[in-house]
């Protein structure tokens, strides 16, 4: 037996009612809540792998226990449920894998969207603006180097925590690439994070990569 089906027997069994590790994954069922950890590496509570940057609720149906796994455990075993907007179960593996990388989506939309709501609350200045460039990134489009960077900026000068690398930056068009390069060091460095792999790479003979 390897190490991780081990790992799941082990943790999962004593949470549920039968004692048959089959029979007590179909106890289980896929909460729809994502927890994000940004740079904290964390381990599945159930196979134990370790490294982790997102956990994924699972309930017990019939004793209401919880555990908080990897994505990968979910769609190893099938016999977790997964229900879709009606309650009615996803099988189709497909299908299950798309509903947890929905629901990763929708819960990074919203680590994104809440400085921002907190923002157009407190700026009441710039309100409009903040608006409009919410509505780019909602709808998962990137926004320029100096809307970002602007955004950014007006959430440090209301003391409003945010996580850089859940935004997304625009370099599509030849001056949203020209605001990049006429950055200085200092405002690249803001705004990498919020860079793609890709982008990165294309661009680090100004970002210093």
């Amino acid at each position: 037996m390897n190490h991780w089906l081990d790992a799941s027997q082990r943790n999962l069994v004593p949470l549920s009612k039968s004692t048959s590790f089959t029979e007590a994954l179909r106890e289980w069922l896929f909460t729809g809540n994502v927890f994000d950890y940004d740079d904290e590496d964390i381990e599945c509570e159930l196979c134990e792998h370790p490294d982790l940057s997102h956990h994924f609720e699972i309930r017990n149906t019939l004793n209401d226990n919880r555990l908080l796994v990897g994505s990968s455990c979910i769609l190893k075993f099938s016999e977790i449920n997964i229900h879709d907007a009606l309650g009615q179960e996803v099988t189709d593996p497909d299908e299950r894998k798309f509903y947890l990388e929905d629901a990763l989506r929708k819960k990074l939309t919203e680590i994104m969207l809440e400085p921002l709501r907190e923002l157009w609350l407190k700026d009441k200045e710039y309100r409009g603006n903040i608006e409009s460039k919410a509505r780019y990134l909602k709808a998962g489009s990137g926004i320029s180097p100096r809307e970002l960077l602007f955004l950014f900026r007006r959430m440090e000068f209301y003391n409003i925590p945010y996580t850089a690398k859940r935004y997304k930056v625009s370099l599509r068009s030849y001056s949203e690439q020209r605001e990049l390069h006429q950055m200085s060091q200092e405002d690249l460095h803001k705004i990498k994070p919020a860079l793609s792999a890709t982008q990165v790479k294309k661009y680090a003979h100004i970002l210093g990569a």
